[in-house]
């Protein structure tokens, strides 16, 4: 029994931390040995959970001087007392310094509570200030703050009590340091660029690329672009620190080829850099969806930092060989590289946690780039030194290149004067030709398009419908087949009429007439129409008289379709669609009647013509051709078409081909 109470006793000291005592002498105070945390997998905990968890939080035995936790989808809960002395100011400071916080709750003893963060809005912070500073009144008992919070980045939570002067103070001194950097990255980006404007020498305009993104990258990471230049641009403020950092390291593989590879060097380690390249531009794709889709930027960011240390090995390489091979201008790049390398590879490991979070670590990137763009400008400059004289040896080789070309242009183009004379006289003759077929080939090719743009739809819609259902886990593949093969057999036929066809101008003029049973072949028809027919049924009427017609089967199947397929798409779902045949002196008709909303009287004449729709602006697919198609093959037969309608009582289309040599059913 006594070794069970003293086991608990252990295990309350490892859990207890004592309060931060404030005296009048305190300035600045690390809260991270005396605050706790608690991880919140589920990012549901409410504040009232969280202070019946007491027992549950941890103290912070990593190191370092600020709590890390990588790159994490869980909510953090951390627990900080306070107290000072009677003697000692009520008025602090608890400040967080890091800009990417996505959701922060703070919770005061008093009960008051601010809701705030990287993804929120600027106004919520309760103090003007790039980073999170919450006021607070710290009274002589002591008492717990608690605060939540979560990013989309590593997640690193520093906590830091100051007296009010103290901190404005420090803060003035760091931003006077900040701004110092800002103001020199300006100076090398203009460095770049006017060189870049003088000798047009691309170098200079891609590492003035890369100081200006890196540099928005970095402003922005730090907070100043949120607190100074978009502070309503949350969801941007979000993204724009990895998405400006990948875009700045694709340029500076860019400039790391143009100036360690040799021109149309196709060597592995080209490959590579060309593939990190496409992943960092990747990466600025995938940062860019996370406005739809937020899961995207932490997989991302983690993208970003794995390629990172790739491309810092490829380019160490690069240099590696460059060097030993004493090309000019390497060393200054070789060393730059080096001071890179090593912040990213310093950022990299303590965005997964693997070394300890404090002020170096957290600002190795930004420091090494002070080096690294020094370095690169020398580079270029020493580069450029070496490459003048190999540049006036180049602009007079150029000049003589040029002379040669000229020659040799001005001879091509007699060449090509002669042969376009020769080749213009072939083009006058056949021009005429031409014009004659022109018209013809205008009105083959609008009823091609026509005839092949239902089936294609149809089978395109089909097959969205079977990817949409296989997603749901429904199994309609035998219905879609079905219909997809109806559509593809109608292309089939058409193909083979197409392709078969002695010419176009024979198309319509040449029909192959033959006897058809009426009966047996439009129910045959319908059959295979059925992939227009989803959502109507079909009422066959036969007149006992009518057995069977001389017509092109091909055609007149065409013009019938035509008919079934406005019937079906001008009338409301599951209504039906009636096909009769007919018979008046001299004529076998075939009459297709549909329930939709009929055809005004003063358009009625207009039906047939090429073009013309009754509403262009409605959603129903169409370029008006069908109709005429139709009144071109029947007149091909010597037969017409006609329209009977009734404004909103349906209307029936007819179809009257010669009965010369028809055979009544007796």
């Amino acid at each position: 029994m006594k070794n069970y109470f003293f086991a608990l006793w252990l295990f309350a000291l490892t859990i207890t931390t004592h309060a931060t005592v404030l005296t009048p002498e305190s300035k600045q105070i690390n809260l991270l040995h005396s605050a706790q945390f608690l991880e919140d997998p589920s990012g549901t905990l409410t504040i009232d959970e969280v202070r019946s968890m007491d027992k549950r939080f941890h103290t912070w035995t990593r190191g370092g001087t600020e709590m890390h936790f990588g790159l994490t989808a869980s909510a953090y809960w951390f627990r900080v007392p306070v107290q000072r002395l009677d003697s000692a100011s009520p008025d602090w400071l608890l400040t967080m310094e890091y800009a990417k916080l996505g959701q922060l709750d703070f919770y005061q003893p008093n009960g008051q509570t601010i809701h705030t963060g990287s993804s929120r809005a600027f106004n919520t912070r309760p103090y003007f200030d790039r980073f999170f500073v919450f006021p607070i009144t710290v009274t002589t008992q002591e008492e717990h703050i608690y605060i939540r919070a979560t990013s989309g980045y590593s997640l690193t939570v520093p906590m830091t009590l100051w007296q009010p002067d103290a901190y404005r103070e420090a803060q003035q001194r760091f931003q006077l340091m900040q701004f110092m950097y800002y103001g020199g990255l300006i100076v090398l980006a203009m460095y770049g660029l006017v060189i870049y404007l003088a000798l047009r020498d691309t170098r200079f305009l891609i590492y003035s690329a890369y100081i200006v993104i890196t540099g928005i990258g970095i402003f922005s990471s730090n907070g100043f672009g949120r607190q100074l230049i978009w502070p309503n641009a949350a969801v941007f403020d979000e993204i724009a620190p990895s998405s400006f950092l990948a875009l700045g390291a694709f340029f500076v593989v860019l400039f790391a080829q143009k100036l360690l590879l040799r021109p149309g060097e196709r060597s592995w380690v080209s490959r590579g850099m060309q593939l990190s390249q496409s992943i960092f531009l990747t990466i600025v794709v995938l940062i860019l969806l996370q406005t739809v889709f937020p899961a995207v930027l932490r997989p991302a960011n983690q993208l970003l930092m794995l390629n990172a240390l790739g491309m810092g090995v490829l380019i160490s390489v690069a240099c590696a060989r460059a060097y030993l091979q004493k090309r000019e201008g390497i060393r200054y790049f070789l060393a730059g590289w080096i001071a890179l390398w090593f912040g990213i590879s310093i950022a990299s490991m303590r965005m997964f946690g693997w070394i300890p979070s404090n002020g170096f670590t957290s600002y190795a990137v930004q420091l090494s780039t002070v080096v690294e763009m020094l370095l690169m400008a020398l580079a270029l400059g020493d580069l450029l030194r070496i490459e003048h004289l190999a540049y006036k040896e180049a602009q007079r080789q150029a000049l003589a290149t040029n002379q040669d070309l000229l020659q040799i242009t001005q001879t091509s183009e007699e060449h090509l004067k002669k042969a376009v004379q020769e080749r213009t006289a072939q083009l006058e003759a056949s021009l005429k030709i031409e014009k004659n077929l022109r018209e013809q080939y205008v009105r083959f090719g609008s009823m091609i398009s026509h005839e092949f743009r239902t089936p294609l739809s149809i089978i395109q819609s089909q097959a969205s419908l079977m990817r949409k259902e296989h997603e749901r886990g429904l199994d309609q593949v035998t219905k879609r087949l079905e219909v997809i093969g109806s559509a593809a057999k109608r292309l089939t036929v058409m193909f083979e009429k197409w392709l078969h066809s002695d010419a176009i101008t024979q198309t319509m003029e040449v029909l192959e007439i033959k006897p058809i049973e009426l009966q047996p072949w439009l129910s045959t028809l319908i059959n295979n129409s059925s992939h227009l027919l989803l959502n109507h049924a079909v009422n066959l009427e036969f007149n006992s008289h009518v057995n069977e017609v001389q017509a092109d089967e091909y055609h007149l199947g065409v013009a019938i379709t035509n008919l079934i397929d406005n019937a079906a798409k001008y009338s409301p779902v599951d209504t039906p669609i009636t096909i009769q045949t007919l018979l008046k002196e001299g004529y076998v008709g075939i009459a297709i009647t549909d329930e939709g909303p009929g055809i005004p009287l003063e358009v009625q004449d207009k039906v047939f013509a090429e073009f013309f729709r009754l509403s262009p602006e409605n959603s129903i697919r169409g370029v008006g051709l069908g109709l005429s198609i139709v009144q071109r093959i029947v007149k091909a037969h010597g037969g017409h078409a006609a329209l009977s309608s009734v404004p909103g009582h349906g209307a029936t289309f007819y179809i009257w081909l010669p009965a010369d040599c028809r055979k009544e059913h007796k």
